[in-house]
């Protein structure tokens, strides 16, 4: 390296250090990395340079730095797609989450409406069948009684026809007795009579 070389190249790395200064400071301050903007410009003005000076090692260097500059250019826009592709996936993966909570609740839901509707079914047929149960013990009752009364008439009628039958055997009786009675006093009567006769 010659010392004709050598100058413009210390004083192009000078001047683009102080140039650049204020914007790494700033950038150092916010915690950010190095501008690539800046340092692509750097890396412009060393070909640049390079190009008049004719210094082959400034211009490696221009080179050097603008692949590094379009290296972490491709790993900044891979990251920012990545950032994006993982938002996305937890934009996506939230909205699931939503769809699966309000799928679960619409489920447990549907869940509560089949449950109240089978509880009431079961109160219902529990209800139906106290009142069927309550209809049947009535009918029996009503039979049953109707039954009782069916026999009381029989056996009133049966008892009746009892006394039809003994009033009128004590009719008979009576009436027999009566034309003992009445033939003992023709008896008595023509006894008596003859006795009268007899004496007359």
């Amino acid at each position: 390296m010659s010392f004709i070389t050598a100058v413009p190249r210390l004083v192009v790395g000078t001047t683009l250090k102080i140039a650049r200064l204020p914007i790494d400071t700033a950038l150092k301050l916010a915690g950010r990395d190095r501008s690539l903007a800046a340092d692509a410009a750097e890396a412009a003005v060393k070909d640049a340079a390079a190009n008049i000076t004719g210094d082959t090692e400034l211009k490696a260097e221009a080179s050097a730095q603008r692949v590094a500059t379009d290296e972490r250019r491709k790993a900044e826009a891979l990251r920012a797609a990545s950032a994006q592709a993982t938002e996305k996936a937890e934009a996506d993966h939230a909205e699931q989450q939503t769809q699966v909570e309000r799928e679960r609740q619409a489920a447990d839901q549907r869940a509560a409406e089949r449950k109240r509707k089978a509880d009431e079914k079961r109160k219902r047929d529990k209800a139906a069948a106290a009142k069927s149960e309550r209809e049947r013990k009535s009918a029996a009752g009503k039979a049953k009684a109707a039954e009782k009364d069916r026999v009381t008439e029989i056996e009133r009628r049966e008892r009746l026809e009892q006394l039809d039958r003994e009033d009128a055997a004590l009719k008979e009786k009576d009436k027999a007795l009566t034309a003992s009675d009445e033939a003992q006093r023709l008896k008595d009567a023509a006894a008596t009579a003859k006795a009268k006769r007899k004496a007359d």
